[in-house]
């Protein structure tokens, strides 16, 4: 039996006490290991573990075994209110399928046309962007806080109203979440869709205890199950691995009115690696806890390249297959080559058959949607990337990843996105060429002040702490100590933080 340290210790006891704890555990820090130890302690309470990941939550079941029920946020939701429409065949990963039958039923979009959509259909994209953000959220009805806000600024940018714009897209977005959601309907709908039918159910979960794990990257939505139940709660998360505030997400332990503690000791990496994650935090988050590391971490001699971009993963792939090497890459391999050749149709005028890209009508539609809604950009980006890089290439580049690719147990080198890479580890872990283009402090000398960027740190803490034992970060190295340097000008108060009124007041002084 594994003995617990200090701080796992102190979580077990806290959560004796019957009081809200957050539990801040860094990267490899053994958080589930010490949820199960929690559930021991708190052994005949009714207790639900839930976690974003399907992944995540099958390795937890095994794990916690009769202790708690073990399941994923949207498996919580489905029985009550996603079961529906999987029956009526009505799940179908994404809004945006909706928006021709919709555009047929929807007589009053002509308000659209008027503010720059081309045709009914195109105006239904801002119409599913707004319902899309009013699922992630916990209010209880669509409103002009889920436009997007990059609509919003295209608007006053054009010195146009955008109130007289709300009027027109809030009433248009309300009837199409109303249509959405008829249990008689036949619009496809995505799985937010349910959970935000179930959160507006207002459900009395039936358990003395919640544990929820990943809490950094949970959305509102979510939080407007949880905040609300009677159980005692436990929320687990590292705020550092927080990289999917683009898709809605919110750090939940900001929201838990309870106890913090830390867990501060990874099992994963050596000291090394802690040092570099540490100072990292330090410098462009201002965390002053220490990561510490792990003398002896597990080893298998395995190897990684993580990549910023998918465009810069596959540019890892090519190279590494061209000097012979056995590579894997973390994605599946079928359902990304049958997405690229869509998109390569797509381009080259083709209609294609995939249902991802049947969406659009031609090449110049996509990239204009991808520029004006977040949600057609996360998800369409990269593939628009990749076209645009490899061109008449695809198909070529199909062809290989098809067919010379290998499993990750029988490969020499792992390339992963960094996002992809989150809750992953392996001995060896190098920094793909497109990290230079990671920028965590930019000085801006106009203002003289310099800009953090969060998230961007956030991701890079993702990457550095995949490694176990060596890490290198290649050609990021120069970029990165310039930025470190910057970072500790700013700590040292020889530059400014940019803020919006030091750049208000440099603006009327020029």
């Amino acid at each position: 039996m594994a003995t617990l340290t200090d701080e796992q210790k102190a979580v077990v006891e806290a959560a004796k006490t019957g009081s809200h704890l957050k539990v801040v555990a860094f990267a490899g820090a053994g958080k589930t290991f010490t949820l199960v130890e929690v559930a021991k302690a708190l052994a005949g309470k009714r207790i639900l573990y839930l976690t974003f990941s399907k992944a995540l939550a099958e390795e937890a079941k095994q794990k916690f075994g009769s202790l708690a029920d073990v399941m994923t946020n949207h498996a919580l939701a489905y029985k009550e209110t996603g079961k529906l429409f999987a029956e009526k065949k009505r799940l179908g990963g994404s809004l945006f399928k909706a928006r021709r039958k919709l555009a047929e039923d929807m007589p009053d979009l002509d308000c659209l046309l008027e503010w720059g959509s081309r045709d009914r259909e195109e105006a239904l994209f801002p119409v599913l962007e707004t319902v899309n953000r009013f699922t992630q959220s916990e209010v209880e009805t669509v409103t002009a806080e889920h436009i997007p806000e990059i609509l919003r600024l295209k608007i006053e940018a054009e010195d146009e109203r955008f109130d007289d714009f709300a009027a027109c897209l809030v009433p248009l977005a309300q009837r199409a979440w109303e249509l959405l959601v008829d249990p008689e309907a036949s619009y496809p709908v995505s799985h937010d869709v349910y959970l935000k039918l179930y959160q507006l159910s207002r459900p009395q979960l039936p358990y003395d205890v919640i544990l929820f794990d990943e809490a950094q990257d949970a959305n509102p939505a979510m939080l407007g199950i949880l905040l609300p139940q009677a159980a005692r709660r436990i929320f687990v998360g590292d705020p550092h691995q927080q990289i999917y505030a683009w898709r809605g997400a919110v750090n939940a332990m900001e929201r838990l009115d309870g106890q913090e503690l830390p867990l501060s000791q990874s099992f994963r990496f050596k000291e090394h690696i802690a040092d570099e994650a540490s100072e990292l935090l330090y410098l462009f988050k201002g965390e002053t806890r220490r990561v510490r590391g792990n003398p002896y971490p597990k080893q298998d001699g395995s190897t990684a390249i993580l990549s910023r971009t998918n465009v810069g993963a596959l540019r890892e792939v090519l190279v590494l297959l061209d000097q012979g090497k056995k590579v894997a890459l973390v994605n599946k391999i079928e359902e990304l080559t049958d997405v690229l050749k869509a998109a390569y149709d797509l381009y080259r005028g083709q209609k294609p058959r995939h249902p991802e890209f049947s969406l659009f009508r031609s090449w110049e539609q996509l990239k204009y949607l991808i520029e004006r809604f977040p949600s057609i950009a996360a998800q369409y980006r990269p593939y628009e990337r990749l076209v645009e890089e490899y061109k008449d290439r695809i198909p070529k580049v199909c062809h290989t990843l098809s067919n010379s690719l290998v499993d990750e147990e029988h490969a020499e080198v792992v390339v992963s996105t960094a996002h992809r890479s989150k809750g992953r580890e392996w001995d060896r872990v190098t920094l793909a060429e497109d990290f230079t283009g990671v920028t965590l402090a930019q000085e801006n000398p106009t203002h003289r002040c310099v800009k953090l960027y969060p998230e961007e740190a956030n991701l890079t803490y993702v990457a550095f702490t995949r490694a176990r034992d060596t890490l290198v970060k290649g050609a990021f190295t120069e970029a990165l100590e310039r930025q470190k340097d910057l970072a500790r000008a700013l700590k040292a108060g020889k530059l400014q933080l940019c803020t919006p009124e030091i750049e208000a007041q440099a603006r009327k002084a020029d």
